[in-house]
């Protein structure tokens, strides 16, 4: 693996010298600036140790730089804080980083900020230091309005650092994040075991992908035996069944991580780069507008047959495509992403293939969600609708069906 671009240091001129003849941060012979790309390189390089980065390949899985660099456009990624470690002085020299890493990088050419847990450090547990970088780049963020992603891959909180009353309160999410203000997209993708501090980013993001053989959930397996005796393995309690089609807290599933970055590119090609400006139009070709003579006949005329609406979307796109959201969740009703004329809009859309069409309480928690977001970030709506109302029953009442509608 290539060290990252970054920023290293100032360049340096001997008073009097001419422009022309400047060294650059490479170049130059400061014993300080070498001693300190020197360090910058070690850490870059080895990580939490050359040991930890093979048992993480050795599961199949990228470490957190080699995911930040398969994500970004080619040498766009900048690093912030690569030399910070544990605040404690005993596990400093074992903690480069602080199991966090962040920075800036491009996404096809737009500016965007950047945090992954490293695993190979006590295994991306959250500590104040690690916290406070991932807090860093978020403000960042936030005050020039890129798109923020996070790669999760988290051990939960770092013991002893979490530890009494001052500890916790030290790691806890700020809040602001808390109260999610959507100034700008926000995207995690969950590539691992996540529990704690990636758990609570996919919580607040306005887009979650999570790859097959993950796990999404407040605390580990483990954990939860020594606390209450429930034996769970990973799958039942964070899987991607339990979360797309139960929970609905994920919005696509990936095969891999490179799916999911794809997955995560696909779905801010439809974003702005933050609240205050609109997506961007793409090209359009005119014979798009043409009438599909094929279109009536995919709703059938006796209203007691059910049809798949996903039919008729792509005949509605541009290109014939469209990004499904939470497909599995709700699925009485779709919410996606496609282009119409050149320009991002969103889809909510029955679909009696399911239950004729009826909204329950999943199919609400879906639709608002997705009208929040489009609403945040300047995206039209359409709205497909063929629904015979709200479905009813002791299990819809069950799932708060009432509070969902209102």
């Amino acid at each position: 693996m290539g060290l990252i671009s970054e920023r290293t240091a100032s360049t340096h001129t001997t008073q009097g010298q001419d422009q022309s003849t400047e060294q650059t941060p490479d170049q130059t012979t400061d014993p300080d600036i070498q001693d300190l790309l020197q360090r910058k390189e070690h850490v870059i390089t080895n990580m939490g140790g050359p040991d930890k980065i093979e048992a993480q390949h050795q599961r199949g899985r990228l470490t957190a730089r080699e995911r930040i660099l398969a994500l970004l456009d080619p040498g766009s990624f900048m690093e912030l804080g690569a030399l910070a470690h544990s605040e404690r002085s005993e596990v400093a020299a074992r903690t480069p980083g602080d199991g966090k890493i962040v920075g800036l990088g491009k996404i096809q050419g737009r500016k965007v900020g950047v945090g992954a847990d490293d695993v190979t450090v006590f295994h991306a547990s959250s500590a104040y230091v690690g916290g406070k970088k991932v807090h860093r780049i978020e403000e960042l963020c936030y005050k020039h309005g890129f798109p923020l992603i996070f790669l999760g891959e988290c051990g939960g909180g770092r013991l002893p650092d979490i530890m009494t009353s001052s500890g916790f309160p030290r790691i806890a999410p700020p809040l602001d994040l808390v109260q999610r203000n959507r100034t700008v997209p926000r995207l995690t993708a969950i590539l691992g075991e996540s529990f704690g501090g990636s758990s609570w980013y996919a919580a607040v993001s306005d887009f979650v992908v999570q790859t097959q053989g993950s796990c999404l959930a407040v605390s580990s397996p483990r954990v939860i035996e020594m606390a209450t005796g429930e034996k769970v393995d990973f799958e039942e309690l964070g899987g991607v069944a339990l979360h797309a089609i139960q929970t609905g807290q994920i919005d696509a599933v990936a095969q891999d991580e490179m799916d999911a970055f794809a997955c995560m590119r696909h779905w801010l090609s439809f974003m702005p780069q933050n609240a205050e400006s609109v997506p961007a139009c793409t090209a359009w070709d005119e014979k798009y507008d043409v009438f599909d003579e094929e279109l009536p006949g995919l709703v059938p005329k006796r209203r007691n047959r059910g049809y798949d609406m996903r039919r008729l979307i792509p005949r509605l796109t541009d290109d014939g495509n469209f990004f499904e959201l939470r497909p599995d969740f709700g699925p009485a009703l779709i919410t996606a992403l496609g282009r119409v004329g050149g320009r991002s809009v969103g889809f909510i859309a029955s679909n009696p293939y399911f239950s004729a069409g009826s909204i329950d309480a999943a199919g609400c928690d879906k639709a608002t969600h997705f009208t929040c977001l489009c609403e945040a970030f300047n995206i039209p709506l359409i709205f497909l609708q063929d629904v015979p109302g709200f479905l009813v029953g002791k299990d819809a009442e069950r799932a708060g069906i009432i509070t969902k509608i209102l």
